[in-house]
Parts: C-alpha cells; sequence; structure tokens
C-alpha cells in the first residue's frame, strides 16, 4: 500500500484474462527492490466449461483489480503474511500483549503514544480500515516532523516518541504486519539538546518549601522528604503501604515489585524526618501511605494515588506557592537530597545504598555538583604538616 493511490500502468497493471490452450488471469506489480513490474498469473483449471471459466475469471478479476486500485501488492505480502490486516488491530493486538508484560506506568505511555498516532492518522484521512502495511516510511517522516515542530514537544520528548515508534514497528516486523521498520535511520535529538534542565534546589528554597508545606498540607511534606531524604522515587512513594514502614528501626521496605530495578531495598530514616513519620497513620498495614482521594488529599487509604498527580501538586500549587522556577521539579528533591548527603560527609556507598543506584560510578556524578565545597575544603585543609 502506498501513502497516495498507486498509478495504473506505473505502479501497477490491472487483471486480464487470457483464452488460449490454457486459460489464466495475469496482472502486473511494481516489485520494491527493483521498480520494475512482474508478472502474476492464476490459473482457471478446475473450472470445466467455458461459462464457469468466464464467470469465475470475471469475479477475481473484479477483485484483483480493486485491490490494485487500492495498493495492494503481493509481493509485499509475501515478505509480511499479516500485512493486510488493518493498523489499528495491528495497534490494539501490541497493547493488549504488552499489557501483559509491562507495568501500568510503562502502559500508560504506550497507550498515549499509540492514541497519538491513531489521531494523527485520523487528521491525515486514514480512517480505522488502513492496512498495516499502508503506513510508509513517508509517514514515518512526516509525523516525526510534525512532532518536531510542536513547540510544546521538547527534544527530550521527541527523542521518546522516536524510541516509541522503532519498538512498536520492530514488533510489527517482527509479528508479520509490515517488511521493515518505517522509523529506522530517522536520527535522534544530540545529547547537547537533551540534557536535563532541572537543578538542584537552595537551602532557602528548601526551607520555604517546608515552611509552607507544614502549615497547608503535611502529607505532601512527607511525600517530599521521602524523595529528599530517603531518595526514594515517585512510582515508589505511590506504591508504599503502611506495613512497609518500620519506625522502630527508622526502616522503609522498598519491595521488589515496586522499585524501578525490582529488587528488594531498605531506606534509612533520618531523626530530623521521624517526627513527620510519626504524625502518619500507620494503622493499616495494607493501605497505601498516601491513598486516592479527591483533590490533594495525601491521606491513607485502600486504593493508591496515581504517581504523577504528585508531580501535579507541585506544579499546579507549589511552583507559584513557594516562588519555584520552571527548572525545579519534585525530584529535584532527590537531586537535592543525593548532593547535600555528599556535601555533608555521607561516605558515597551509603549515599549510593539510600538511592539504590546501581552502581558507584552513578552517585558519584552527584560530587560534580559540589564544586564549591570540595573548593572550600581543600583550600583550608591542614595538608602540610
Amino acid at each position: 500500500m502506498n501513502i497516495f493511490p498507486p498509478t495504473r500502468d506505473i505502479d501497477y497493471m490491472p487483471a486480464k484474462l487470457s483464452q488460449g490452450k490454457v486459460w489464466y488471469i495475469y496482472y502486473y506489480v511494481k516489485e520494491p527492490s527493483s521498480r520494475k513490474l512482474k508478472r502474476f498469473r492464476i490459473k482457471l483449471e478446475r473450472f470445466k466449461t467455458k461459462k464457469e471459466k468466464k464467470i469465475a475469471a470475471q469475479i477475481i478479476i473484479n477483485r484483483i483489480n480493486e485491490q490494485l486500485a487500492l495498493g495492494w501488492n503481493p509481493i509485499v505480502e509475501q515478505a509480511a503474511p499479516n500485512s493486510y490486516h488493518t493498523l489499528h488491530d495491528a495497534l490494539d493486538s501490541f497493547l493488549s500483549i504488552k499489557g501483559r508484560e509491562m507495568e501500568e506506568n510503562s502502559m500508560r505511555c504506550y497507550r498515549s503514544y499509540v492514541k497519538f498516532l491513531k489521531k494523527w492518522l485520523s487528521g491525515k484521512g486514514f480512517d480505522e480500515k488502513m492496512y498495516a502495511c499502508s503506513f510508509s516510511r513517508q509517514l514515518a517522516l512526516e509525523i516525526m516532523d510534525d512532532i518536531d515542530n510542536d513547540e510544546k514537544v521538547s527534544p527530550r520528548t521527541f527523542n521518546n516518541y522516536l524510541m516509541f515508534y522503532r519498538i512498536l514497528f520492530n514488533w510489527m516486523v517482527d509479528k508479520g504486519y509490515i517488511s521493515g521498520n518505517p522509523f529506522e535511520g530517522i536520527k535522534k535529538k544530540s545529547k547537547k539538546l537533551t540534557q536535563k534542565t532541572r537543578r538542584i534546589m537552595t537551602d532557602d528554597e528548601l526551607s520555604r518549601l517546608f515552611t509552607h508545606l507544614q502549615s497547608v498540607n503535611s502529607q505532601y511534606l512527607v511525600i517530599c522528604l521521602l524523595c529528599y531524604c530517603c531518595l526514594m522515587r515517585p512510582k515508589e512513594i505511590a506504591l508504599l503501604k503502611c506495613g512497609d514502614v518500620d519506625l522502630g528501626q527508622q526502616l522503609i521496605h522498598v519491595r521488589g515489585e515496586i522499585a524501578k530495578n525490582d529488587n528488594d531495598s531498605y531506606r534509612t530514616i533520618p531523626d530530623d524526618m521521624m517526627p513527620y513519620m510519626r504524625e502518619l497513620d500507620l494503622s493499616h498495614p495494607d493501605w497505601y501511605i498516601f491513598g486516592s482521594h479527591h483533590e490533594y488529599d495525601f491521606s491513607p487509604g485502600p486504593k493508591q494515588i496515581c504517581s504523577r498527580k504528585i508531580a501535579k501538586y507541585w506544579s499546579d500549587h507549589l511552583r507559584h506557592d513557594c516562588g519555584l522556577p520552571m527548572e525545579l521539579q519534585f525530584y529535584s528533591l532527590k537531586d537535592t537530597g543525593i548532593t547535600n548527603m555528599l556535601g555533608s560527609g555521607v561516605p558515597v556507598s551509603f549515599v549510593k545504598q539510600q538511592a539504590d543506584h546501581s552502581s558507584l560510578a552513578m552517585t558519584s556524578i552527584y560530587l560534580g555538583k559540589l564544586q564549591d565545597k570540595a573548593s572550600e575544603a581543600i583550600r583550608n585543609a591542614n595538608l602540610i604538616k
């Protein structure tokens, strides 16, 4: 299938009947690799009388010519046996299969990307009957150009779209919907353009944030402290249950099923954070510490909150109320916590364990943010005895 209707006598030659010693139907289609027309034949030997042959031939010819006019190509079909399933069916099948393999947060992103693709195709005039094989290289280039030209889409988001569509269409190749990935070879945005703009928070910004939350939302203050002091990720915080907290040992158990790396880990609760943890109602071990309620009520409950709600409260309220600039995001708390721990002398190996990093090298990256403090410490060091 093509983006535009195929041209007769260039992309194909319609089917006709040959009535010689052997009756057969013949037609031509363009071979993708050589760009030359290749002939196909369908013999009518199983029909006995001329009348039967003529009736059958007319039915077959009409059907073949209808398909050829729409862009059908048996050469492509041989390379991808499911190529004439609809693209929408292929997309729905992809989501159904991945939904049994992946976590809900990832699936939420996958569904969003697929929804965008369907909406974009509809805007281009393609309906739900569009064949999977009709999604060409040109369409891949067009959709990525439209994403790139959207002022709201950052270079990092552009790369996320591209990475997903490569995964999606590689899956379609494996399942026989298409013969090649149309997104292959489209270049990602450079690392220089996709570097994070997030920065660590100043002491004054931290003070303003914590003081404000003490008076307006103590539950969200604990959420912030879990990220800043216990270096927990938003998803881990959202799935944390009351029974995961051991106030006597000052430990939080991050279960493997909620951790990013699927491994169990424990986070130490600093002494300074304990007064706020003791205010929590942890009487229902199976409840989530931060339940799903109306508005921005983060009290415990039997149903978990969506981790996106944590970031949304930050952007909808705290950014304005505490005067926080755009480059400060909720996850800046973890960056700041790691940096401040290292700056206060906590050994890198301990910070690595608290942050649940896979290697010391990952934790050591944050040492670069301590340049000013490091320089001051070196200047004041008594090195010459």
